[in-house]
């Protein structure tokens, strides 16, 4: 029994130690105690797996702090309203006449209505015109308001493509009371670039060969580069064809001896001209060494003068103490993410107080390594079956015993 239970002992141990996170670094302390973010470096982005499942935040007692991880998005994509100049919001009879103004230049494919809520149906004739004395027929069509949980709400009204500098609107009110008309404006879809930081710790270096220009990108950690930016000195007209590329080693046992096996992984591939944005999508995936390979065919090589190596924005969202610091921990391969109930409100997550930025990754010490057993060894079968013996024959003397 005592056997046994050492054994468990030695093989829990053992899997602990395997488990055991490679990096730490230290987080905070924050000035106040709430939600904060806690914004990923590029180098713990590069020693992490990247689902970013072996990141652990700890408390100074070594408890798991709960939280959620956030990546940036690469390209942000927002509605935004828009009001247009109401020039007349008025009733006259049975009809409510409502005017207003656009951009000159604008094409008009529809507007929305703000007004307070209500359910009714309604005739509308919408007419343009480019002096408001001359109006002309734009769409005669029957408005239904049905009704939503918002006091005050916009509906979409649909325009045959029109470009028109004023538009007059007339509601019929002969059946029913007027509808309160509040604004008329437009919806603009907004895209702007994500969020993303500098590498600062990356080097590159160029060599041309055969036609070719190759760039490397290095660091002294690994990289997740997502987005390449680069500044060309040259002023004529170019189009250049490129390839992403890194190499992987891996060491794989054959027969009786290990063998190292290298080879190249394709990354990604494109073209870059002088009529596009200065951008190359960069791979996502942790590398050692980043090879832009950029084919020059018999022109003369591009004369890159600046090249920033970009990483989209990854944070923590957790919630912090006021004036303690705690530890992040990670570079576990094995390590499979922590569940936490915060992730089931992800989208209900209160604003960031503040945001943190972390210290320099230091190597978390790790026990001395023993040397595995190699079960090709004639010593380790002789133990096993001494070890296999004097189990059977401790447990055939405990049934002999148990016998009256």
């Amino acid at each position: 029994m005592r056997l046994r239970t050492s054994l468990i002992a030695l093989l829990l141990g053992l899997a602990a130690i395997a488990q055991r996170p490679g990096w730490r670094t230290t987080v905070g302390p924050a000035a106040r105690t709430g939600p904060h973010a806690v914004r990923l470096s590029p180098e713990v982005v590069g020693r992490s797996q990247g689902t970013l499942n072996d990141v652990r935040l700890l408390a100074p007692d070594s408890t798991l702090v709960p939280f959620v991880v956030r990546t940036a998005p690469a390209q942000v994509s927002e509605a935004h309203a828009v009001a247009f100049t109401m020039l007349r919001n008025d009733r006259e009879g049975r009809r409510t006449v409502v005017e207003f103004e656009v951009p000159q230049g604008t094409l008009m494919d529809g507007f929305t209505l703000g007004i307070r809520n209500a359910e009714v149906g309604k005739s509308a004739r919408i007419t343009g015109s480019d002096d408001r004395r001359h109006w002309f027929m734009v769409k005669d069509d029957h408005l239904s308001l049905s009704g939503d949980e918002e006091a005050r709400s916009l509906r979409w009204v649909d325009l045959p493509l029109s470009d028109h500098r004023y538009y007059r609107i007339e509601l019929n009110d002969s059946l029913t009371a007027p509808v309160q008309v509040l604004s008329v404006g437009h919806t603009v879809q907004a895209r702007s670039e994500g969020r993303y930081q500098t590498i600062t710790t990356a080097r590159w270096d160029r060599i041309e060969v055969k036609g070719r220009t190759l760039v490397r990108i290095t660091a002294d950690h690994p990289l997740v580069i997502d987005r390449l930016r680069f500044a060309v000195a040259d002023t004529v007209p170019y189009l250049r064809h490129y390839r992403l590329y890194t190499y992987r080693q891996e060491e794989r046992q054959e027969r009786r001896r290990k063998v190292m096996h290298r080879w190249t992984e394709e990354l990604g591939a494109g073209t870059i001209a002088s009529y596009a944005r200065p951008v190359i999508t960069g791979p996502g995936v942790a590398v050692d060494t980043l090879f832009l390979a950029l084919e020059n065919g018999d022109d003369r090589p591009l004369r890159i003068t600046r090249l920033e190596v970009l990483q989209l924005e990854r944070a923590l969202l957790a919630n912090l103490q006021a004036g303690v610091t705690y530890t992040l921990t990670t570079g576990d391969p094995a390590a499979s993410a922590p569940r936490f109930d915060l992730t089931h409100f992800q989208d209900s997550l209160p604003t960031p107080l503040d945001t943190l930025v972390l210290g320099a990754l230091i190597p978390v010490p790790r026990a001395a390594a023993h040397k595995p057993f190699d079960l090709s060894q004639w010593w380790v079968w002789v133990a096993m079956l001494v070890v296999g013996g004097l189990a059977a024959f401790g447990a055939l003397r405990a049934l002999r015993r148990e016998k009256p």
